[in-house]
């Protein structure tokens, strides 16, 4: 059977109506970490490499939507603004690339890498989070990091907690929350190589020349 023409113009007309009431949402907006890798400047590093796994993520930072912490407890989920990755995942590929570039291990390897790395830095992410208290915004980083030797017997080579916050800000927005957290990011790597330095100092078997 053959449709009248009108019939075509009556359903072109109500999809039409229909994208007007029912307009697609915009795509969200990605960000990632941008910051130079700090190098800390040891005497000595380590003689064994190292396998940097992906750190795990306490609710609610399981996800890559921005998350943002208010008075009494409220925590809010921002569908338009997200990281490229889980908070996560973006620590621990930022720890394994700043690694890299530094000089405190022969060999820094990522969790699917098959290259045997008898030390393991594992963690867990607290916090990261962007903390808005009236007109005043600040981003918040608290994560748990273990370094330890897998060889016989197996020991703790460095287990420490870290708590970063920014300076409060009175913009509030994801480009601000980006860039702060981003400061963080490089100041809790920083510390980090810092208590790694030490660390080779309590455990000179472990050592090599620089």
């Amino acid at each position: 059977m053959i449709l009248p023409r009108w019939w075509f113009l009556w359903l072109m007309a109500l999809w039409l109506v229909g994208c007007s009431i029912f307009p697609r949402a915009a795509p969200p907006i990605y960000y990632q970490l941008e910051y130079q890798p700090p190098l800390a400047q040891c005497r000595q590093g380590f003689k064994k490499g190292v396998r940097v796994w992906k750190f795990t993520a306490s609710s609610p930072y399981g996800r890559t939507e921005m998350v943002v912490l208010k008075p009494n407890g409220h925590v809010s989920f921002s569908s338009a603004f997200q990281w490229v990755a889980s908070p996560g995942t973006l620590v621990s590929e930022n720890l394994l690339h700043d690694l890299t570039s530094s000089r405190l291990f022969p060999q820094v390897v990522s969790a699917n890498d098959p290259t045997m790395a008898p030390l393991e830095l594992s963690g867990r992410v607290f916090v990261f989070a962007w903390e808005r208290t009236g007109a005043v915004s600040w981003a918040v980083l608290q994560v748990e990091v273990s370094l330890i030797d897998t060889d016989k017997p197996r020991r703790v080579i460095l287990r420490r907690e870290y708590d970063f916050r920014s300076q409060p800000l009175a913009e509030d927005t994801s480009y601000a929350f980006a860039r702060a957290m981003s400061e963080l990011m490089s100041n809790f790597s920083e510390k980090f190589q810092e208590d790694l330095c030490t660390a080779i100092g309590s455990h000179p078997k472990l050592s090599r020349p620089p």
